[in-house]
């Protein structure tokens, strides 16, 4: 995993969700130093990542959903030329090409039950992203532990808006959570360690 980025997410392992360009400032105000940016068109990308990068702290593109990038060659090397330097897809090839580009990646896994594990676990393999964004953060108790450590580090996405949700999911092995919940991104990460050991 990139040292920057694992160094922030020791400090502060939640990562803000953005979707759209009207929570920038929340999130730039936040003590969240990483955010995934979802949901923005085209012509709005290139400020956003500006912006973000300005306030020193990192923005994770999520290819998929911005409006006007297609998730093949030209849309990684966009990406890369504007100055993003991660990005989320649930796509394969999306992340080896994201790879091959010298971006950071992170592979968003919905897992439903367990007739599903099997072939997100074969999609991660192929891809090998540098993070995998579990979803939805509750089913990550119920991932064996061998088979969570055989994985690239996890972010736990989805039903993350309370501080237990935080604390669950750390203790599940977890490197950070991700959640659109803006009165979670400044959450006192030593506050939740305090909690823990007093249990």
């Amino acid at each position: 995993m990139d040292r920057s980025l694992g160094a922030r997410l020791a400090r502060h392992p939640i990562i803000a969700t953005l979707y759209g360009a009207e929570q920038i400032d929340a999130f730039i105000d936040s003590a969240s130093e990483i955010a995934i940016v979802a949901n923005v068109e085209l012509r709005k990308l290139q400020a956003v990542v500006g912006t973000i990068t300005r306030a020193d702290k990192i923005v994770i593109v999520n290819i998929d959903s911005c409006e006007g990038i297609s998730p093949d060659k030209g849309g990684v090397e966009y990406l890369a030329e504007i100055g993003a330097t991660s990005l989320v897809s649930t796509r394969v090839a999306t992340i080896q090409r994201a790879n091959r580009a010298g971006l950071l990646t992170m592979q968003k896994v919905f897992v439903t039950d367990r007739s599903t594990w099997p072939r997100s676990v074969k999609a991660v393999e192929q891809s090998d992203p540098n993070l995998v964004q579990l979803m939805p953060a509750p089913m990550l108790p119920h991932i064996a532990i061998k088979e969570r450590n055989a994985l690239p580090p996890i972010v736990a996405s989805g039903f993350v808006s309370t501080h237990n949700d935080v604390r669950s999911a750390l203790a599940a092995g977890a490197v950070a959570v991700s959640t659109s919940d803006t009165a979670m991104w400044s959450v006192d990460i030593q506050s939740l360690k305090a909690t823990d050991q007093g249990n």
